[in-house]
């Protein structure tokens, strides 16, 4: 895209030189290129700094402090700041002042240069105000007052512009001539030509100068031969000189075809005319030096020939009659405006587009340094988040592999002390169980043999026996077991603080107390455990024939079976069916008893004729006494301690059969306890994970960001490269010393 614009113009100027040998070629037309590539340039700025704001509003977003607000609001004027620059551009013109004493001619000159007579001319003061052509793009020309936007006919022009008018206006006020540009090649090159009244019929000269002045590129002094540059018209000029610096000033002795009836004179007085326009224009004014201004800065015309030379209308304007030396007065004339043409084209280049592209390689200079500052620190950004990135992943692939190894770390201590919690109370139960009749022995509530109060004293008892061995196993067991929870407690919380890194987490850790009220509940349920326990007693004699035959049978069974293994005794099933056994015996006993009793009784008799009855009296005085004894012994106390032992043999029994489940209940309740220790604990080791995790999110996507951000800025300085090597190529062809409007001379 660089320096494309200047070549397109380049290149549209080529017919345009091959044109100027023909004489055909004017500089203006320079000034038309210029505009518009100009123009292409500011277009192609306003899109940067349109595409910059977008760029810089979706940076200032952010929180990385990647431009500051100052220079941000600083940017964002630059696109109102580029579109006023773009609306001058398209008001930019060349415009020529022309000035000098009433009556010399200057609407004369005006209307030679447009080769139309447009201005009203005359006699004496005819020029009232100030009157601007300018071209229009309509085919009908039209006048606009001041105060009013509606077109008015050209005819009016006579009636507000002219002195001798009774609607004249004040001699400050602006009158605008809207000419169709396809009818002059001056106001189709963007000229606008500006008529003013005679500097002698006001003395508000520095007014004139406010309102229309300075914004002139060259000023046209016109002179008449006849008299001689005047105090009013240097002083007209000095003023100028002083609100404007180097001001582009052509001297034109106008009527010097009145020389014609003085030939003698000609020479004397043209060298007057020449020195004091020397002297103003180089010695008091500083413009110029002489040779230049001789050449190039001071003309003698006749702005009446040259317009009735130019005129089309041969009725209105004839050629017969000129003077003598008329085509020498014509072709300086035509000099006059090729230097006048040189003149302002080049100065309205510099006037007009020097101080906008001088703006413009602000505003690109400026927009570079924003978008190279930002992407520079977007890449110093993007360097420190891509190594705490890889810190982060560090950290999160250490947290990961701590959390693994410290789960199977707990893992292992929790179920090592499960299982020696495990045996510990399954040791100590089996204790507690072996010394039971012990323990109920110490059982003192008083007892009763009556069948109503047996059910109670059982509850009591049951609630005892479970009070009592509950108690001990906590009094043996507890110490202990504390004791290890402890320190599994301690290891946890070290080795979890281990890889924390922010010290309130930490401080929430030991915060972390295990419960004060844990306890391991040994719940043995003798109620439900011993419900089946039936006791037994009555009283029962020891030599009775249905003790001594439950004992024969017992033999027998042992005999036959041998000695059970110590864990069958034990059982269920084992003592279920000893009882279904000896119930079956007591009532074979009975039956046999109920049916053999005559039998018996005759086997009596039998002995007592054998033996004598003196022998079997002994013997059943002997028999009798114990029975008595025995029968007196079994008092309420020898009730209770059979109860007892009943009882004491029957719970055991049962609870070595629980020993196994008391004991792994006991066991889960350690390892839930320290397994909700440890969740509560790698709670904060995951969401420390989680906040390695989201911050790695985060800065993955700071650094896509800040990666677009680099991109972006890359591409915008490309952009802005790219349009100030057009500005420097416009500098280069239009600007500088070696420019176009230098070499086409």
């Amino acid at each position: 895209m660089s320096g494309s614009i200047i070549h397109e113009k380049l290149a549209s100027l080529g017919p345009a030189r091959q044109d100027s040998v023909n004489n055909d070629y004017s500089p203006l037309k320079l000034f038309t290129a210029a505009k518009t590539t100009i123009t292409e340039i500011f277009k192609n700025i306003a899109l940067y700094v349109n595409d910059s704001n977008k760029f810089l509003d979706e940076v200032s977003k952010s929180d990385r402090n990647l431009i500051n607000d100052d220079k941000h609001k600083d940017i964002q004027q630059l696109k109102d700041k580029v579109t006023r620059i773009l609306s001058v551009i398209s008001r930019d013109h060349m415009k020529v002042v022309f000035f000098g004493r009433t009556s010399n001619g200057k609407s004369t000159t005006v209307n030679a240069m447009l080769r139309e007579r447009i201005l009203p001319v005359g006699m004496g003061h005819t020029t009232n105000c100030f009157l601007q052509i300018e071209g229009t793009d309509q085919a009908e020309p039209y006048v606009l007052t001041p105060g009013s936007d509606e077109p008015k006919s050209v005819t009016s022009l006579g009636n507000v512009g002219s002195a001798l008018s009774r609607e004249k206006l004040d001699s400050d006020s602006l009158v605008k001539i809207l000419w169709p540009k396809e009818k002059c090649r001056l106001l189709r090159d963007d000229v606008i030509l500006v008529d003013s009244p005679g500097i002698d019929v006001s003395a508000n000269l520095d007014q004139w100068i406010e309102n229309h002045c300075l914004d002139a590129d060259v000023f046209v002094l016109v002179i008449s031969a006849e008299s001689t540059i005047t105090v009013a018209e240097k002083k007209f000029l000095h003023n100028v000189a002083q609100r404007l610096s180097n001001p582009n000033i052509f001297i034109l002795m106008n009527r010097w075809d009145a020389t014609a009836f003085e030939p003698d004179e000609v020479e004397s007085v043209r060298q007057q005319h020449l020195d004091r326009g020397l002297e103003f224009l180089c010695d008091e004014l500083h413009l110029c030096d002489r040779k230049e201004a001789s050449e190039h800065r001071i003309f003698f015309i006749s702005a009446r020939e040259a317009l009735f030379s130019r005129n089309k209308d041969p009725t209105s304007s004839p050629r017969t009659g000129f003077n003598e030396g008329y085509k020498e007065r014509l072709d300086e004339f035509t000099k006059f405006e090729h230097e006048f043409e040189e003149c302002i084209s080049k100065t309205a280049v510099q006037t007009k587009f020097e101080q906008h592209t001088n703006r413009g390689k602000e505003i690109i200079a400026l927009l570079r340094e924003t978008t190279a500052n930002i992407a520079n620190k977007s890449q110093t950004l993007k360097q420190e988040l891509v190594q705490k990135l890889t810190e982060m992943d560090e950290k999160n692939n250490f947290l990961e592999k701590e959390l693994r190894s410290m789960t199977e770390s707990a893992k292992e201590k929790i179920r090592h002390i499960s299982e020696d919690v495990y045996k510990r109370v399954s040791q100590t139960l089996n204790d507690e169980i072996k010394r039971l009749y012990t323990l109920i022995e110490e059982f003192d509530r008083p007892f009763s043999s009556e069948a109503e109060q047996i059910p109670l004293y059982k509850r009591e008892l049951h609630r005892w026996v479970e009070d009592r061995l509950g108690s001990n196993l906590q009094n043996r067991l507890n110490t202990a077991l504390y004791s290890s929870l402890s320190s599994v407690h301690r290891e946890i919380k070290e080795r979890v603080k281990s890889v924390l890194s922010n010290n309130e987490r930490k401080m929430l850790v030991d915060s972390i107390v295990p419960r004060s009220d844990f306890a391991v509940s040994y719940r043995l349920d003798c109620s439900n455990l011993c419900s089946d326990f039936r006791e037994d007693i009555k009283f029962k004699f020891s030599l009775g024939f249905t003790c001594l035959w439950q004992r024969f049978v017992q033999n027998q069974n042992e005999s036959l079976t041998g000695p059970k293994h110590i864990n069958e005794l034990t059982s269920p099933t084992s003592l279920l069916n000893s009882t279904n056994d000896l119930l079956a015996t007591a009532n074979n006993i009975s039956a046999l008893t109920t049916k053999s009793g005559l039998v018996i009784l005759g086997g009596g008799a039998l002995i007592w004729r054998s033996v004598g009855w003196k022998v079997l009296g002994v013997v059943a005085g002997i028999y009798g006494s114990l029975y008595l004894y025995e029968r007196l012994m079994w008092t309420k106390k020898a009730q209770e301690r059979a109860f007892k032992r009943q009882y004491a043999d029957y719970a055991s029994s049962k609870m070595k059969l629980i020993v196994d489940m008391t004991s792994g209940n006991a066991s889960a309740q350690v390892q839930q306890e320290l397994s909700m220790y440890f969740a509560q604990t790698m709670r904060y080791v995951d969401i420390e994970k989680d906040d390695v995790t989201d911050s790695m999110k985060q800065l993955r996507k700071e650094v896509d960001q800040l990666l677009k951000y680099i991109d972006k800025g890359k591409k915008l300085r490309k952009q802005g490269d790219g349009i100030d090597n057009e500005l420097r190529e416009f500098s280069k062809q239009y600007l500088s010393s070696n420019s176009i409007l230098t070499t086409s001379e």
